[in-house]
């Protein structure tokens, strides 16, 4: 299968931004000390794990993207959705009393795996590929306001 050109280079970006990104942004080293006050040790373990397992269906929906793989985009997409399981219990690193916009965030990342889970149903890849940039751009706009 070919992707058209025009769509190489959404697949392109998000791909990056799906290996580079999260990984930098889940670090393992003592960037929550400023949300520990709001936010037990315990349930800050559990966010954190959350958002490993969402990275890791992140990249591994960027390789099924890059390979034409509907139907693995598919399952990718809906462990999206079951990491997120829990998440209004989360809080930001910083910027804590605005925490209503981060939880604004959260739900507009759920839309969007929704519409995500759409395209793997009744779109093509390059509709896959779109709808995986606007989740991309929705972790990168929270991390950059909320994460250390």
């Amino acid at each position: 299968m070919t992707i058209p050109l025009a769509y190489s280079g959404v697949i392109l970006v998000a791909v990056s931004l799906a290996i580079g990104f999260p990984a930098a942004a889940h670090g393992p080293t003592g960037h929550h000390e400023s949300a520990t006050a709001a936010h037990d040790e315990e349930a800050m373990k559990a966010q954190h794990e959350r958002m490993e397992n969402f990275e890791e269906a992140m990249v591994a929906l960027g390789n099924a993207v890059i390979h034409g793989d509907k139907t693995d985009a598919a399952k990718h997409a809906g462990r999206l959705a079951e990491a997120l399981a829990g998440y209004e219990k989360d809080v930001p690193h910083k910027n804590i009393p605005r925490i209503k916009e981060f939880k604004g965030y959260y739900a507009e990342l759920k839309n969007r795996i929704d519409r995500l889970s759409g395209e793997t149903r009744s779109g093509g890849i390059p509709e896959i590929a779109v709808a995986y940039g606007r989740i991309l751009e929705t972790c990168a706009s929270c991390h950059a306001k909320f994460r250390d």
